[in-house]
């Protein structure tokens, strides 16, 4: 019988402390995948309004630290150089708006696909189609993959 008694007070204990657990390691108890969808568009809105304010610190800070982003003439850009690189070939368009079609989430992981469209100055608007991969960790999504296509108008 005491046996029985100490096997549930460890349950109970293990119960109690593994929310807690689960929570410093970035995962989180689950949520429904309307909330999660929710979260990653703001956070999608967040990259938009950082980029049009040609903000590179704002913009690093959505990225994971070992973030990948391959641009649509198919260089690979990584670390801090993303948002720079991405800041300095923005300088000749007004504004990019961002619209996605579809998000999956697997867990921790999402994928967002959806168009990225910029405005030159001149011109016809440019649209490019992105794939995004979330990471959900301690300091909630980030973007830790970008890819983009070939321009097309």
């Amino acid at each position: 019988m005491a046996v029985r008694i100490q096997r549930a007070i460890r349950l109970g204990i293990v119960a109690a402390a593994l929310p807690a657990a689960l929570a410093a390691q970035g995962i989180r108890p689950h949520v429904p995948v309307s909330t999660t969808i929710g979260d990653i568009a703001k956070v999608r809105a967040a990259y938009v309004d950082a980029y049009n304010a040609r903000d590179a610190a704002a913009v690093n800070r959505i990225y994971t630290t070992d973030a990948v982003v391959l641009g649509p003439d198919g260089r690979e850009m990584s670390g801090p150089e993303v948002a720079r690189r991405n800041l300095d070939s923005a300088s000749v368009w007004q504004a990019a708006t961002v619209r996605s079609t579809s998000v999956k989430v697997y867990g921790t992981t999402a994928l967002d696909v959806g168009t990225w469209t910029t405005r030159p100055a001149a011109g016809d608007p440019v649209v490019r189609h992105y794939l995004a991969v979330f990471r959900h960790g301690v300091e909630g999504w980030k973007l830790q993959a970008l890819a983009f296509d070939a321009a097309s108008q």
